[in-house]
């Protein structure tokens, strides 16, 4: 019990450092992306530290078992380099003892990790794609700048301003392409416009005030010029109601509907939790190093297994996705090859003379 405490106690003070660290850069990353989108005033800046609180905890799903796989690492790679294991050994309390307490360590983690997964991360993303939509409806003469164009709805709607008004509610001296998939282009000249948001659904439109339409297609002389007093165009198309990204979907409707793409992504919550396990499975053998390594010997091929066990659950997760992959299959044979391949190196470590059968050659004794 000593000596498990002893390296609970290591590997957490790893843990908070490497979470401090993941954290740290993920929230830069993410804040560059919203303070990039609230200049273009797609945002509102005023809620951007509430959409980075959501969106940090859709992540920590991704973040936990990654940060406890370094921990692990670096932990017991210290405790190689300074031959503590080795006491430990010698002591009677080796490699499977040490990886069964992890194990169980590991398990604590995977419940907490599995209610992030299962029930906080969706409700996360609900409220972020809420917050997200508020945000664009606040967000300063509907992402416009004065001297820029700005295209909407795939390009078919291009719109430049002159200036904007100080309180940003309104602008000057406003021009708007508007091309339709039948080659047809209206083009609006106004002295003024404001955005404004119509409809149930919340369409955003630009209101313009006091202009002329031309109307025909590009090389053609028989344009239309029409005067107008207001005249609105829709700029982008609100989502339908009802709509939910699926990784807001609650996980009791996922189980409720089935399908395939709910399948896939019920696969990929329930991953996040096993993963906490395999990955600190994994963790013991791959820190093994000796005292001229150092901590960080095998830190590269660490990762490299990291980045191939998740990308494998990735792909296979796209796979039931488009039902090129039954769901019943799923992505557990990534789980399962993984654990075999940590069950293998844990068996080969705890066990230095034993070895991986191989095949008998032609023509030798088997």
């Amino acid at each position: 019990m000593i000596v498990q405490r002893y390296l609970f106690r290591e590997v957490l003070q790893a843990f908070a450092a490497v979470l401090a660290v993941l954290l740290l850069i993920y929230v830069s990353n993410r804040l560059v992306r919203y303070l990039g989108q609230a200049a273009s005033g797609y945002i509102s800046g005023d809620l951007i530290a509430e959409l980075m609180l959501l969106k940090l905890v859709q992540n920590l799903t991704i973040l936990l078992p990654l940060a406890l796989y370094l921990a692990v690492l670096l932990a017991m790679g210290r405790m190689y380099r300074d031959s503590e294991v080795i006491a430990m050994s010698a002591a009677g309390v080796g490699v499977p003892r040490l990886a069964h307490g992890l194990a169980w360590f590991a398990g604590g983690f995977a419940l907490v990790t599995a209610a992030l997964s299962l029930y906080v991360s969706p409700k996360a993303a609900e409220l972020q794609h809420l917050l997200f939509e508020q945000a664009k409806g606040e967000a300063r003469v509907a992402g416009v700048q004065p001297g820029r164009f700005r295209e909407f709805g795939d390009g078919e709607r291009v719109v430049y301003v002159e200036r904007i008004e100080p309180d940003g509610a309104g602008m000057r001296n406003v021009f708007v392409q508007v091309r339709s998939s039948s080659g047809r282009q209206d083009l609006l000249v106004a002295e003024r416009a404001f955005p404004s948001v119509q409809g149930p659904e919340g369409d955003r439109f630009m209101v313009l005030e006091n202009g002329r339409r031309y109307t025909g297609a590009p090389g053609d002389l028989d344009f239309v010029v029409t005067r107008f007093e207001r005249h609105a165009v829709r700029l982008e198309q609100a989502a339908p109601p009802g709509y939910r990204k699926l990784e807001a979907t609650p996980t009791t409707e996922l189980l409720r509907d089935g399908g395939a793409r709910n399948a896939a992504e019920l696969q990929w919550r329930l991953s996040q939790p096993v993963s906490v396990i395999l990955l600190v499975l994994m963790a013991v053998p791959m820190s093994r190093t000796s005292p001229r390594q150092g901590r960080y010997a095998k830190l590269v091929t660490a990762f490299a297994l990291y980045f191939v066990y998740s990308n494998a659950v990735g792909i296979a997760q796209k796979l039931v996705e488009r039902e090129d992959l039954h769901p019943a299959i799923g992505v557990w044979p990534a789980h399962l090859a993984f654990a075999a391949a940590a069950l293998a190196l844990l068996l080969r470590q705890s066990s230095p003379g034993w070895r991986l059968p191989r095949l008998a050659r032609r023509g030798a004794p088997a």
